[in-house]
This record gives structure tokens, sequence and C-alpha cells, in this order.
């Protein structure tokens, strides 16, 4: 995760060339962390510096270039092991992807949050949405989650951004978090959709850490990884397990995460041999934890569950 500040940054030969153009120019600069040598956050970084090339802002710059910004970055995985069972609590491994989900996340004054996704590093897809951070407190410190499931279900076109800005109702009411100020956020990912890769979980994680730092609000990466779990199921309606999430957070490139889903306890990653490569074939098939077959095969197997735990003496 890198933390990136606006400064003056003078351009010499502009400055040689052109007697006429302005000589400064502001633009972000790394000022905690760094990019990792990624690919992905350096070209999610030079689209926040320069959006005056974009389509998709007209001209508008996202972000108040005078603030700083906090820009982070979470993958998908693929699923090598177990990762059907993963809400049954079983052990799984997991393996974090190459394609993955940044978030750019400014406070501003306004008590709104204001989310644009681009869907990938082109923004070849724009979705946006806006809400008042109040709608979360309407009937107290913080709504409840059932209210705040219909709130993004009024409309199919506002259903994504529940798992982003679901963060912060997820932090109000699990860690009693106060946001006096709101924030704007900007999404770009290339982790298919639909896929069965975990895109829904590469955003919640990338925005609650994003949130986390903004905020000063320091949390454990296995928390980070159950609040994200929370904002799927409780905010979006998504009865997923606490797999893609830990992926998300914990997973290390070239290596397999080892994870047992109930407590969700991490066992020692194992590390892929080097001459294999892991490859994930899109089928055509598309795929939805929100969806009533995922609903229902998660029902038939905790009633499974408890049927064999009553039969051998097990406490559920």
């Amino acid at each position: 995760m890198s933390q990136i500040r606006a400064r003056e940054y003078h351009d010499v030969e502009r400055e040689r060339s052109a007697v006429n153009v302005k000589a400064e120019e502001t633009m972000y600069q790394i000022a905690e962390g760094s990019t990792g040598g990624l690919k992905d956050v350096e070209r999610f970084l030079e689209l926040v510096n320069h959006p005056e090339g974009h389509p998709v802002f007209r001209g508008k710059a996202p972000f108040d270039m005078s603030g700083p910004l906090f820009v982070t970055r979470a993958p998908g995985r693929l699923d090598l092991m177990g990762g059907i069972a993963d809400y049954s609590g079983s052990l799984v491994l997991q393996l974090p992807t190459r394609e993955a989900t940044m978030a750019a996340l400014q406070r501003c004054p306004e008590r709104h949050v204001r989310i644009i996704s681009l869907g990938d590093n082109v923004g070849r897809c724009l979705r946006a949405f806006e809400m008042p951070l109040g709608d979360f407190e309407r009937n107290g410190p913080a709504e409840s989650y059932e209210s705040a499931k219909r709130y993004f279900r009024r409309d199919a076109d506002t259903r994504w951004a529940a798992y982003a800005a679901g963060a912060f109702l997820v932090l109000m009411k699990e860690r009693r978090a106060r946001f006096s100020e709101g924030a704007r956020i900007l999404i770009a990912s290339d982790v298919p959709e639909g896929k069965g890769v975990s895109s829904s979980a590469a955003i919640e994680v990338a925005v609650m850490q994003a949130v986390a730092a903004a905020y000063g609000l320091k949390i454990e990466p296995r928390d980070v990884a159950v609040l994200c779990q929370k904002v799927e199921n409780l905010v979006a309606g998504a009865p997923c397990g606490i797999m893609d999430q830990m992926t998300a957070v914990c997973g290390e490139a070239g290596r397999l995460t080892a994870l047992l889903c109930q407590p969700a306890e991490l066992e020692q990653s194992i590390d892929l041999p080097a001459d294999i490569e892991v490859w994930g074939l899109d089928s055509g098939v598309r795929h939805s934890v929100s969806g009533a077959d995922y609903g229902s095969v998660r029902a038939g197997a905790f009633m499974g569950y408890r049927i064999i735990a009553d039969l051998v003496g097990m406490p559920v």
C-alpha cells in the first residue's frame, strides 16, 4: 500500500523550450511505501497524474491535487484446492493472481462518498456512485445491515457500490468509527468479473485498506479480511466464505496461501516449485456469489454438516 502526496514538480526541459509555459506542474509523488515495481500500480498512478488525457474525466481531475491520496492494491485469487467448501470451514489452497484491483482514496470536507469505477486501468467500463454518509446514520450512529442491503438493492445500477461504500458502514458498526469527512474514491481493476476469481473481494480489500489508511484506523490483516467478508455478506448480501478476502489480504506472490476457513486460520504458505506455472482458463460460465444457486448450495452444505455433526455428537 502506498500513500502518495502532491508536490510541485519542476519540468526543466519544458522551461527551456517554451518560456510562456508554466514551469511548475503539480503531480503526485510517492511519500510513503512504494509501487513494488508492479506495472499495474504504475499505470494507475499515471492515470491519476494525467486525467486530462482520459475521456472518462472530461478534462476534470478526480482529486484535489493539494491533498494527500492513499493508494492500495488487492489481487484476485485462483482456487487450487477446496475453495467450493470454504463456507463449510474446509482447508483450502489459494494462489493470488497477477491481476489486481487498485483503489485511490482522498478525504474531502463534504460528508459524501463519491466512487468512480473504471472497470480496468484503461477505463473501458465506467460506473459512478455518490451517497451522503448521513444515509448510514438515519436511525442512530450506524444503520442496520438489513437496511443498508435494501439501500443498495433499490436500483440495479447501484448494487455494485455496496462492495466499496459498505466499508464505511462496517467500520461504523464493528469498529465504532466516525467519519467527520467524506471521501473521493477511484477504482480500477484487472480482475475479471463473474469468473470465480474474487473480483468482489479484491474491491472490498482495496477500499477497506484505503479507508483505514486515510482515516488512521489500525486494523490487523486478518481483521481486515473479516471486516471485508461482512461487507460482502451483510451489505452486498452475498453469502461467501472468508477464503477470498483472506487471500486478497494475506496472499504472497508465487506462494500458495493455505487457510483453514473456520475460524480463518492461516497455515504455513507453500512455495510453488520454480518449474511450475499456474494458469486460469475461462470456461465462459458466469459465476455469482450473490446468485440463488450459490445460496442454495451453501444452505445445503450447512444442513448436511448439521446432520453429520448430530450423528457423531459434535457441537455445532
